[in-house]
């Protein structure tokens, strides 16, 4: 059914093939208006907040899923019909988690999709949103048991399905462990029923000051990993967690990230081999997006501090990012790339092992997608019914410097094609509003 409303839009934006080959657009359907400026056009006499938005999704009856950070930190879900129309924007209550900091993003990404509904990790919640609806709410954000507030501090974005049941691994606190960072529990939710199958205490169970880092999964393997740092008596870990969908935590890999000393939970990390006390909110920097693996079980994300963390079954660490400005990863044909620019043009470059990246090559899927935005393009305005043709001159990527560059991953919209959003005229109502619109694109990588 999906790929079949991909072909019909894409003809109807002149693809004479019955698919987009790579950088060319399907149709542009403008959606709504944004709280926000797309990244290119942030400036530093630009003092408005930049648009946050992630790759979109879509569900196996075509709905696509837009997911959004207002500019109160917490998130908006709209919903596109694939026959046309969208939901107006849904807000499911969500908070920032406690200990972050401004410089974290409460959107953790998408955890997956199922026939007419999407799930998804913002803040301290775990959201579910119906294709049919638009509508949108928490799962379980009060614990079924103890019925205290509860806090999701890890979702794995890979929904296990079966006959019986939908699930998902996470990590969850009350509200006041949170605030102390204390151990969470693993436990797997059954998204329909909306209660716990397992759970399991974290361990080691004196840990202290526990950190979730990141999050990342492999659906093709059915497995997912939780990237986490903690202290252990006068020492400073961090490790990445394989956890398996009943919830097994089936490896655990131990990761060099330069740091070791024993961290306080007030503020201030304490190294032996100095007599100073540095204080940070956290040692380590959170990933951006979400860990993306390929077939040789190699994981890769990157960090707030701009580097690369990867890793596998055999270990793995943070490492220095190549000689370029690096924005984004991505899983192409079982393949991991890491993607950026260089000279003002988009490229990537092959991991070929833990933190070893292979020669970097100009990027041309990108390059022309974003060559193909150039001049008048036609948008179909479906805020109202029926929809109309509008002409918008050039617009730009909504996400990053080039279309296809994200640290999240990217969405199997059709055969070799992915969804986009894209910026287009901005507004000023007190605040910088800026058109967007979700486009099919054609995708190969490099």
């Amino acid at each position: 059914m999906r790929r079949i409303l991909v072909i019909a839009l894409s003809l109807s934006a002149g693809c004479q093939s019955g698919t987009l080959e790579p950088g060319e657009w399907g149709t542009l359907r403008y959606f709504g208006q944004m709280e926000g400026v797309v990244p290119v056009r942030d400036t530093e006499e630009d003092r408005q907040e930049p648009l946050v938005v992630v790759p979109p999704m879509s569900d196996r009856d075509g709905n696509i899923y837009v997911l959004n950070q207002r500019l109160t930190k917490d998130s908006a879900v709209y919903v596109g019909n694939p026959y046309g129309g969208w939901s107006p924007g849904c807000h499911p209550n969500d908070v920032q988690l406690a200990n972050a900091t401004d410089d974290d993003s409460p959107l953790r990404g998408f955890l997956g999709t199922s026939t007419d509904m999407a799930w998804y990790w913002s803040g301290d919640a775990l959201v579910e949103v119906s294709g049919n609806t638009g509508a949108c709410k928490q799962v379980l954000n009060t614990d079924p048991f103890e019925l205290y507030d509860l806090s999701f501090v890890a979702a794995v974005p890979y929904v296990h399905e079966t006959p019986a049941r939908r699930t998902v691994v996470a990590w969850v606190q009350s509200t006041e462990s949170t605030i102390n960072r204390e151990p969470p529990r693993q436990v797997v939710v059954d998204l329909d029923l909306k209660r716990y199958v397992t759970e399991t205490q974290f361990d080691p169970e004196d840990a202290t000051c526990v950190e979730v880092l990141g999050v990342g999964a492999n659906p093709d393997r059915a497995e997912g990993v939780v990237v986490v740092a903690y202290n252990r008596g006068l020492t400073r870990f961090q490790e990445a967690r394989f956890l398996d969908p009943m919830g097994n935590t089936t490896q655990t890999v131990t990761l060099d990230m330069g740091i070791t000393a024993y961290f306080d939970c007030d503020g201030s990390i304490t190294d032996s081999d100095s007599d100073l006390d540095i204080v940070f909110d956290r040692p380590e920097p959170l990933l951006l997006g979400q860990m993306q693996s390929n077939d040789e079980g190699i994981y890769a994300g990157l960090l707030q501090n701009g580097e690369l963390l990867s890793f596998s079954l055999n270990g793995g660490g943070s490492k220095e990012l190549p000689n370029f400005s690096v924005e984004g990863i991505v899983t192409f044909e079982g393949n991991l790339w890491v993607t950026g620019v260089a000279d003002n043009q988009p490229v990537a470059g092959q991991m070929n092992g833990v933190g070893s990246v292979n020669d970097v090559v100009r990027w041309e899927a990108s390059r022309r997608a974003a060559s193909n935005l150039t001049g008048l393009k036609k948008v179909l305005d479906e805020r109202y019914s029926p929809a109309e043709p509008l002409n918008w001159d050039s617009p730009v990527t909504a996400m990053g410097s080039f279309p296809l560059m994200s640290p999240f991953p990217l969405d199997t919209y059709a055969l070799d094609t992915t969804g986009w959003l894209v910026g287009g005229p901005s507004f000023e109502s007190g605040k910088t509003r800026t058109a967007i619109a979700f486009g099919p694109v054609g995708i190969t990588v490099p």
